[in-house]
């Protein structure tokens, strides 16, 4: 009896052990694809050239920033002990296909330096990088030696891309990048403007928290879309990229998108307390010189009073708290003021918080 129940109990152990193996998968060889090989690669690189931006202060003392790092990847010890060359392009196309509007940097406003790299020709050469035994990486080191020479509200591209390895190495998918720079302040960046517009004359303009104006996100509590773009130090442009894509002020005449001619903002910060100090108008002040599609500042009065030939000028409303918080959005009032519309006091009244989305 002893016996059967000790055969019965091993059957079912076999039976139960049999389940559990019949229900496991059998391994499957992964591919090797590129193991065993040196990948040959830009850090947060792309194909296309993907693209990194690097905004520096405007300020006119020597600036060094760590541009971007070319590595290889090794798959074991004895291709790491290995001497290898690789060849970078300065990669002017890759600069254009990224953004047509960036400008060229000008090789007397900035150098390259990476340890043990060679550049042969100018504009568009080429770059030979050693990496010595045990090495693994060339990091690229941008210096820009007083950032005040740059157009400030401009952009510039330089464009880096991996062209050869020897020694075995594979270019990897990662091999293209472009570097934006441009000199920004503080206060340089992609803001939602909110706040009600109240026009003293009974005029039916509308700017306020209206999504039926073009691009102003319902998301964004019908924000529209401003750029402060850096003019100096601590001075900004505040540009519309929701309709004019230019210094000024989108609004509403009835139903029709529109904008007020010669009229858009240059703010001025005190940078050591972060309120906004004046404002003043951009087509007030020729010498800004630029046109845009909302008027010319070249005929404009200059200071004080910067009027432009309309007799629009924006002035502080020291009712406001105007300045910035510690999110770094900016809550401002600001008047325009027409003195052939309206000869005494302001003409239009701005209540705006200015939220701060990013860097631009």
């Amino acid at each position: 009896m002893k016996y059967l129940n000790l055969t019965k109990s091993l059957a079912i152990i076999a039976f139960v052990s049999l389940a559990f193996t019949a229900c496991d998968k059998p391994s499957v060889s992964t591919p090797m694809g590129d193991a065993g090989q040196t990948l040959v690669k830009i850090l947060d690189g792309g194909t296309p050239a993907s693209l990194t931006k690097k905004p520096i202060d405007f300020v006119s003392t020597t600036f060094t920033m760590l541009g971007l790092e070319v590595r290889r990847d090794v798959p074991n010890a004895a291709e790491l002990d290995k001497t290898m060359i690789v060849t970078l392009r300065d990669d002017t196309a890759a600069v254009r296909a990224v953004n047509p509007g960036y400008l060229q940097f000008p090789t007397a406003f900035h150098s390259i330096a990476i340890s043990g790299g060679v550049k042969a020709g100018g504009l568009g050469g080429t770059w030979t990088l050693t990496f010595n035994p045990g090495e693994l990486s060339k990091s690229v080191y941008i210096t820009i030696p007083n950032a005040t020479l740059l157009n400030p509200s401009a952009l510039y591209g330089l464009g880096f891309t991996v062209l050869t390895a020897n020694a075995g190495g594979k270019i990897s998918t990662q091999k293209s990048l472009v570097v934006e720079i441009g000199a920004k302040n503080a206060y340089d960046g992609i803001y939602a403007v909110t706040g009600p517009m109240v026009e003293l004359t009974g005029q039916p303009w509308y700017q306020w928290n209206n999504p039926a104006i073009s691009g102003f996100p319902a998301a964004n509590g019908g924000a529209w879309e401003a750029h402060l773009v850096t003019s100096g130090g601590s001075t900004c442009f505040l540009v519309d990229q929701t309709i004019w894509g230019c210094c000024g002020h989108p609004m509403l005449n009835g139903s029709a998108n529109s904008g007020f001619g010669s009229y858009g903002l240059v703010v001025n910060f005190n940078p050591a307390t972060n309120v906004v100090s004046r404002v003043h108008n951009y087509y007030g002040d020729p010498s800004y010189g630029a046109a845009t599609s909302l008027g010319s500042p070249a005929a404009g009065s200059g200071a004080p009073l910067f009027s432009a030939p309309n007799t629009r000028r924006a002035e502080l409303d020291p009712s406001g708290i105007n300045a910035v918080q510690g999110n770094k959005d900016i809550l401002i009032k600001y008047f325009m003021v027409q003195s052939s519309v309206v000869p005494v006091g302001p003409r239009i009244t701005f209540d705006e918080k200015w939220k701060y989305l990013g860097p631009r």
